[in-house]
C-alpha cells in the first residue's frame, strides 16, 4: 500500500494540525485509507530530506504557510525563502508525480477557521462539563449561541487577508475569536484569564480535532480543499 509524508516546514504543531485534518479530508472525500505520516520543523537540507523521506514513502506533500499576499510576494524575491526552496523542489524532474506543494493561504489558522462551531466546542468542552458531549447539536439548538457562532464565521477564511505586510491575519483573527468564546462561556471572566486562555499555537492540535469537513466548512478554503485533492491524486 503507498504512503504519504506531508511535512510541514514552519512547526511539529503544524504536522499534528495536518495529520488531524488530511485524515479527516479522506474520510469525507471517501478515499481509500492510506497511511499517512507527518514531520515538522525547518530543515537546512531541503532536497536531501525529500530524497530520504522518499526511500520510506511513496509521495512526499511539502504544506507551508503562505501568509498574506503581500508577504508572500517579497518572499519571492527572496532567493533562499521557503517558498523559493519548495518551488524548486516540485519543479525538480526528479520528483515530479511523487512530490507536491500545498500553500496555506493565510496561515493553518485559516484552515481551523473553516469551522467555527468546532472551534467553539473546543472550548466549551474545555471550560463547561455541559458541552462534553454532543456540543454541536447543544449549540445548534441554542438560539444565542448559534447566532455568536453565525456572526463569527467567515464565508471564506482565504479573505482574512492581512491589512499590510506583517498585519493581522487568520491568527489574530482567531485569538480574537476565542477571546469572545471564553466572554461568552462566562461573562464574568478577569480578563488575565482570557489572556491566559486564548488560542495560542500549541493548542492547534487539539482544536483540530474538533473541525468537521463536510461540504458547507470545506468550501471556505480553497487550499485545503487542494490538500485533499492531492491525496485523492496519489491513490
Amino acid at each position: 500500500m503507498p504512503s504519504i509524508r506531508i511535512w510541514t516546514l514552519e512547526s511539529d504543531n503544524d504536522a499534528k494540525v495536518v495529520r488531524c485534518l488530511a485524515n479527516k479530508l479522506v474520510n469525507f472525500m471517501q478515499l481509500t485509507p492510506i497511511p499517512i505520516y507527518t514531520a515538522g520543523g525547518p530543515q537546512p537540507q531541503l532536497k536531501n530530506v525529500i530524497q530520504n523521506y522518499l526511500k520510506q514513502d511513496d509521495y512526499v506533500i511539502i504544506v507551508i504557510d503562505s501568509d498574506g499576499r503581500m508577504t508572500r510576494n517579497e518572499r519571492l524575491k527572496q532567493a533562499n525563502s521557503n517558498i523559493n526552496k519548495c518551488l524548486q523542489i516540485v519543479g525538480d524532474p526528479c520528483f515530479v508525480d511523487r512530490v507536491f506543494l500545498v500553500e496555506a493561504v493565510q496561515e493553518l489558522e485559516a484552515w481551523l477557521l473553516i469551522d467555527c462551531i468546532g472551534i467553539f466546542c473546543y472550548y466549551a468542552a474545555k471550560h463547561r462539563s455541559h458541552y462534553k458531549e454532543n456540543c454541536r447539536k447543544k449549540v445548534s439548538a441554542d438560539s444565542s449561541l448559534k447566532r455568536f457562532v453565525s456572526k463569527n464565521q467567515e464565508g471564506n477564511t482565504e479573505n482574512l487577508v492581512e491589512a499590510e505586510s506583517g498585519g493581522k491575519g487568520a491568527k489574530e483573527h482567531l485569538i480574537e475569536y476565542s477571546k469572545k468564546i471564553l466572554e461568552k462561556l462566562n461573562p464574568n471572566l478577569s480578563q488575565r484569564k482570557i489572556d491566559r486562555g486564548k488560542y495560542r499555537e500549541s493548542i492547534s492540535p487539539e482544536v483540530a480535532e474538533h473541525i468537521e469537513i463536510n461540504n458547507d466548512t470545506l468550501r471556505r478554503n480553497d487550499s485545503l480543499k487542494k490538500l485533499g485533492d492531492v491525496i485523492a491524486q496519489v491513490q
